[in-house]
């Protein structure tokens, strides 16, 4: 996919470290995408995503850039069903999205077992 005009476009994080889907709970429409810790990067990042109704992405990332499109710039990625009262969020540049009403991260000390400050989600330590 294009990269998407940067008109407008706010970039929210980024982090230069490998990233998984962890886990997608479809009754809380909720995404969790994580970085384990490694030698290079000690520390634990999750990034979730609530309310989610549409999304575009691949089983891991080498790095991850999220942005805040506008309205006109979502609308080349999801209908405006898809998207109304969402935030539209690319991840990097377009490799991938995610229509959701909320995106937020959290780093600590934990490991793949550690639950997640976003709560107890099913199926995730």
């Amino acid at each position: 996919m294009a990269k998407t005009p940067e008109l407008n476009m706010r970039e929210l994080v980024g982090w230069q470290r490998k990233f998984q889907v962890w886990q997608y709970s479809v009754s809380h429409s909720v995404l969790l995408l994580r970085s384990t810790p490694t030698q290079e990067h000690p520390t634990r990042i999750d990034v979730a995503f609530s309310d989610v109704t549409v999304m575009r992405v691949r089983d891991s990332f080498a790095s991850l850039l999220l942005s805040e499109t506008t309205p006109e710039q979502a609308a080349a990625y999801a209908s405006p069903d898809d998207i109304r009262r969402r935030n539209l969020y690319l991840i990097n540049d377009g490799e991938g999205y995610v229509a959701a009403g909320n995106c937020a991260w959290h780093e600590d000390e934990g490991n793949h077992r550690t639950p997640s400050r976003f709560g107890p989600l099913r199926g995730t330590a």
